[in-house]
């Protein structure tokens, strides 16, 4: 092989730098040679792209030079440029995915598939406001086929002061209102139905009672089937002590045929469901509304309108159905389930007694409300 031609730089090599200027240095080494194979062979290309070069340098000059555009002429289905302006302004208010923005304009008349508004969303450089979790792709904690609803919940407390999410002119307007700074919060695993309580202290003591009345309100619906109560350990949720746990479940849950489990510590995943909730309660509930508030009455109006619309308006991407409608075709049960007494917990010990008339004899102990006034 010459020597000169092992030196000379790739045609490729060259395109990537510059792509104009590779394409004149095949025109170039042609003059000098006059061979189309030894500028393919000095610059490591095939014989094709030379004389494509030379064909489109010979019928346009120098712009036949400049690289073409590769999009077609007419493109039939491409989603029309007034959609797409409506798909942009939809993705910027809402922050939603693909499938959420197409469902959202399907709903308003308007025919678009979750693929189209991909393709739209990339083409314009937008993307959603959500964050992934980083356990999206970690596996399953639960056999969902055997899974009886409203049997296995899962239970968090939520901070909602949080400087990361609100602004501090919202922070500074619900501290005013004296809105209670903790939501304390119980997914059911099977249909995703939420229910939600508040409270100014985070303690045990408020803790008990959220899940107290969870277990009562389930109760009075007619559900007999074990309920599970999972949750983080958490002082509020009994810390970490296994001889608490025991004592707990032996003196307070066995009798109500329920049973109290914590995850392993520092294994966030397991409670994935009712963690992301949480992000949802961000972008739809205080994010926007929260400054709208005027006093803390209206503030609870607010978030039990949100549990409701939660519960049997909203859409659940993953059900494609709400939550009580997914419930409904399980089993038979009244809609009042899905509103469950959103209150403060810290002056709420008569919601237990609420709770507690419409429940089965056999599922309420005669000590339960005592112990818990007395804890």
């Amino acid at each position: 092989m010459n020597p000169k031609v092992a030196l000379y730089p790739k045609y490729v090599e060259l395109k990537k730098a510059n792509d104009e200027f590779a394409k004149r240095e095949v025109i170039r080494l042609y003059e000098e040679t006059g061979s189309i194979s030894c500028v393919a062979k000095t610059m490591s290309c095939s014989r094709n792209t030379v004389r494509k070069i030379l064909r489109r340098y010979k019928e346009g000059g120098e712009k036949g030079i400049r690289d073409r555009s590769r999009r077609p002429k007419r493109s039939p289905n491409k989603t029309p440029l007034h959609i797409e302006g409506i798909v942009i302004a939809t993705a910027k208010k809402t922050g939603y995915g693909r499938n959420r923005i197409a469902r959202i304009l399907m709903e308003q008349g308007i025919n678009i598939k979750p693929f189209a508004v991909r393709n739209v969303l990339r083409r314009y450089g937008v993307s959603a406001k959500y964050k992934r979790s980083k356990y999206r792709k970690r596996q399953r904690f639960y056999d969902f086929e055997e899974l009886y609803p409203l049997s296995h919940f899962e239970v968090d407390l939520k901070e909602i002061y949080d400087t990361k999410t609100l602004t501090k002119q919202a922070i500074e307007h619900g501290e005013k209102l004296g809105i209670p700074p903790y939501q304390w919060t119980a997914i059911d695993v099977k249909t995703r139905l939420r229910f939600i309580c508040y409270s100014y202290e985070k303690s045990f003591t408020n803790g008990l009672l959220f899940m107290l009345a969870l277990i009562y309100f389930v109760r009075s619906k007619g559900m007999k089937k074990e309920i599970v109560i999972q949750t983080d350990n958490g002082s509020e949720f009994g810390g970490v002590s296994v001889d608490k746990i025991e004592y707990l479940n032996r003196t307070i849950f066995a009798p109500l045929c329920a049973k109290l489990i914590h995850i392993p510590k520092g294994k966030k995943e397991f409670n994935a469901y009712v963690e992301r909730s949480h992000g949802t309660d961000d972008n739809e509930f205080y994010i926007p509304q929260l400054e709208r508030c005027n006093d803390l009455k209206e503030f609870m109006f607010r978030a039990l309108r949100w549990e409701w619309f939660y519960n049997t308006k909203r859409i659940h991407s993953v059900l494609k159905s709400t939550p009580y409608n997914y419930l409904k075709k399980l089993i038979d049960i009244p809609k009042s389930v899905a509103l469950f007494p959103v209150v403060i917990l810290d002056n709420a010990i008569d919601l237990l007694d609420t709770v507690c008339n419409n429940c089965p004899d056999q599922y309420v102990s005669a000590n339960d409300l005592v112990w818990v006034q007395y804890i």
